[in-house]
């Protein structure tokens, strides 16, 4: 049995600082202290610590140092020749890093190197992009390491260029053929090729002859799904449950793809079928309401909306109450949303105003006056109420009480962008009050300078004002930041009045891509006698 290593006191209190560092989430103490400590005792336990940490905290001049202390004393390990190859990248050493690819290859051969690129491969972090931007330019210098050519391929899809990804994918599966994770790349790449027959075949084909991996079965059920083949991703999903009965949250995995690509009857089997177990119970009865919504079953989906329990209950509530209001059961949905708001004091306002909502959306604004008109006998100073009833005003077409709720909330709280907003909108959207709108708009636009919302107004009142050529910059950072169609529609108006028609029908081109009934955009449209 190999004895502990003796270190001395001030080693021993290096380390004991280092912890402490650690535990108080210090961690660059604790690089400093575990640095001090590797060089002294050359311990390679201590260094590994002190490397990897450096690695992690992206400090790779600390790593490379730590690396090659840790290579002193074991030449060969894995681990460091790794943390040394990527402290060099990050310090654009190339000529340096081969040096240490070759020690690498030369100890561990391909495998490593395989092990090397997945370290590198977490695109989402920047300094990660950087490592595996700079292992894919080494494929000139190592033609036949099927690793960087993988690399290679992820840097290339990563820069949105899917043709010569794909080419550097066909180059690593020659290289090695059963590479999983470029094989599942190379279907992604065929699909964003637009080759989708392509690559549901080269899955298909996948599955076939690996049938009992995961990987390539649920990218192939992923595939289907978008491709809209529900019929044959059903199939697979009933494949996938039967191969892992046992795997709850595989299963429930799948469900969750199924829903989302709107494949509701199989989301909704496997989901019951998780029932049985008991599985996630509050979960499951969420995503079966879900699941019977997007199929329409209004019935069902207030039914296991109501059994929901635990923190996602009361947004489940919510949703029944709102879809028996849709289905016109005003006194049902109100009823539950009354006896939530006694069961959760703290939110009786936002319930109210939300439970107005869902009553003016399902045309019933006067309704929806009432129910904030009572809440506001308690508590006639409260902003949130006011405001709520000021837009449930503005739909009925009462700018008076709209004006005048408003204009409490501003004297209440001056500095209340979206009270400003929304009077000097609608003043200058409904009245020819333009020069009173327009000060409101500016103060809310002060408090509140990058908000989209603040920006189109200003530059809708500009342009009522007769100001197109200003109203046209403030619409564009509008459109730039939150391209809604009202906010499509006031730009492409501006445009085209200014004589840009066909910068104004792209506008509104894309924003009916996105909303084909766009209500806003048709009228605009309309009015201009404007064709796409």
């Amino acid at each position: 049995m190999a004895s502990a290593p003796t270190y001395d006191s001030e080693t021993l209190s290096d380390l004991l600082v280092a912890e402490v560092a650690a535990q108080r989430q210090s961690l660059g103490v604790t690089l400093g202290y575990y640095s001090r400590a590797a060089q002294s005792t050359r311990d390679p336990n201590v260094i590994s610590q002190a490397a990897q940490l450096a690695h992690y905290l992206e400090d790779p001049l600390q790593a490379l140092a730590m690396s090659e202390l840790w290579l002193e004393t074991s030449p060969h390990n894995e681990d460091a020749l790794q943390v040394a190859i990527l402290s060099e990248i990050r310090l654009g050493n190339t000529a340096t890093t081969t040096r240490y690819l070759d020690q690498l290859l030369s100890a561990h051969g391909e495998d490593a190197l395989g092990r090397l690129v997945n370290q590198a491969r977490g695109l989402g972090a920047q300094g990660n992009l950087q490592l595996v931007e700079a292992l894919a330019q080494l494929t000139h210098r190592y033609p036949d390491q099927a690793p960087l050519w993988y690399a290679r391929a992820l840097w290339l899809e990563h820069e949105e260029q899917p043709q010569p990804a794909l080419e550097a994918t066909e180059r690593t599966l020659k290289l090695m053929p059963r590479h999983e994770d470029a094989l599942l790349l190379k279907a992604q790449l065929l699909y964003e090729t637009g080759d989708q027959k392509k690559a549901l075949r080269h899955l298909k084909k996948l599955v076939r002859k690996y049938p009992q991996a995961q990987r390539p079965r649920i990218a192939y059920v992923r595939m289907l799904l978008t491709s809209g083949e529900l019929e044959d991703a059903e199939k697979q999903l009933a494949i996938m449950a039967e191969q892992n009965p046992q795997d709850l949250d595989l299963r429930f995995s799948l469900a969750l793809l199924a829903l989302e690509a709107g494949a509701s009857n199989a989301a909704q089997t496997h989901l019951k079928a998780l029932l049985t177990y008991n599985y996630r119970p509050d979960d499951i009865q969420l995503y079966l309401a879900q699941a019977a919504e997007q199929e329409m079953d209004l019935d069902n989906a207030v039914e296991h909306y109501l059994k929901v329990g635990g923190p996602q209950a009361i947004r489940a509530r919510v949703q029944a109450a709102q879809l028996l209001y849709q289905q016109g059961n005003t006194s049902q949905g109100h009823a539950l949303m009354h006896n939530l708001a006694q069961q959760q004091p703290k939110l009786q306002d936002s319930l109210t105003i939300t439970e107005a909502e869902m009553r003016s959306n399902n045309g019933d604004p006067l309704g929806a006056i009432s129910l904030i008109n009572d809440a506001l006998r308690d508590q006639p100073d409260n902003t949130e109420l006011l405001y709520s009833r000021a837009m449930a005003a503005e739909k009925i077409g009462d700018i008076a009480q709209l004006e005048k709720d408003l204009k409490r909330i501003i004297i209440l709280n001056p500095e209340d962008a979206s009270a400003l907003n929304a009077l000097g909108y609608t003043l200058g959207n409904r009245t020819d009050r333009l020069d009173e709108a327009y000060q409101y708009v500016s103060k809310a636009l002060e408090l509140r300078p990058e908000d989209p919302a603040i920006l189109d107004s200003m530059g809708w009142v500009l342009y009522k004002r007769g100001e197109p050529d200003a109203a046209r910059n403030y619409l564009r950072q509008a459109y730039e930041k939150f391209p809604d169609p009202e906010v499509a529609a006031h730009y492409g108006e501006v445009l085209w009045i200014l004589g840009e028609q066909n910068q104004a029908r792209q506008v509104w081109r894309d924003a009916l891509e996105h909303t084909p009934d766009a209500p806003h955009i048709r009228e605009v449209m309309e009015k201009l006698g404007a064709r796409l």
